[in-house]
């Protein structure tokens, strides 16, 4: 990148985050400055060692392989996948990349012109972000469905918790623990994951059963209901 394209991009950059800077960060988010953004390097593969990986898609970039659709394979070609995300657009742009835990399947899809492709378990993910979102990252650690809310993201711990209840076979009842349901769908392994809950109308009744090592219990009545987003 050129200095006088660096240098264009500093104010600009600068002036947005002045823009949103406003905007409480708490401790879980990832941040850059300005000047992180208009110095970072041209994106490479990413570093699976590091959390957070900043970088710039330079204009005209090449396109490459991806795999997945948000969270993608680690060895995913991070300007291709961000053009994917709507992240970006052929003209390029600072991106972040945030390490996720690896998934046992990827789906491929169609996005903004980009077809990603399916895989199966890999060890690491990372997700995309426009890199000047203030507030980049604040994912909570799942529990329960929160009250009041239709559609919810968190995040599950590796292991099965053998003393967290669940009712139900998808859909479930919004009171079971998130992270065994999820497992239970097969959304996520035993090493966890980020997962996407939505909250639906309640059943008459809920059927349990067993699956990916995780046994549910059968319910009766319950005024709301959850799925695990499998997208």
């Amino acid at each position: 990148m050129s200095p006088l394209f660096r240098s264009l991009a500093l104010c600009l950059t600068a002036a947005f985050l002045t823009t949103f800077q406003t905007t409480p960060v708490s401790a879980q988010s990832q941040t850059y400055s300005a000047t992180e953004i208009a110095n970072a390097p041209e994106c490479s593969a990413y570093p699976t060692a590091q959390s957070g990986y900043l970088c710039w898609c330079l204009s005209g970039f090449s396109l490459g392989s991806v795999w997945g659709s948000g969270p993608y394979t680690a060895d995913s070609n991070i300007c291709t996948a961000a053009l994917h995300a709507g992240v970006i657009t052929q003209r390029g742009g600072p991106v972040v990349a945030l390490r996720e835990p690896g998934q046992n399947s990827y789906a491929g899809t169609n996005s903004n012109g980009i077809s990603t492709g399916d895989w199966g378990a890999y060890g690491t993910s990372y997700r995309l972000f426009g890199a000047q979102q203030t507030v980049i990252r604040n994912v909570q650690t799942c529990a329960v469905m929160p009250d009041g809310m239709n559609a919810y993201s968190c995040t599950c711990a590796g292991g099965v918790n053998p003393s967290a209840s669940v009712w139900g076979s998808g859909p479930y009842t919004a009171d079971s623990n998130l992270c065994n349901a999820a497992r239970h769908a097969g959304v996520i392994g035993q090493n966890g994951g980020a997962i996407s809950v939505f909250r639906l109308t309640g059943l008459d009744s809920y059927r349990g059963s067993s699956a990916n090592g995780v046994s549910t219990s059968t319910w009766g009545s319950y005024p709301s209901s959850i799925v695990i987003n499998r997208n």
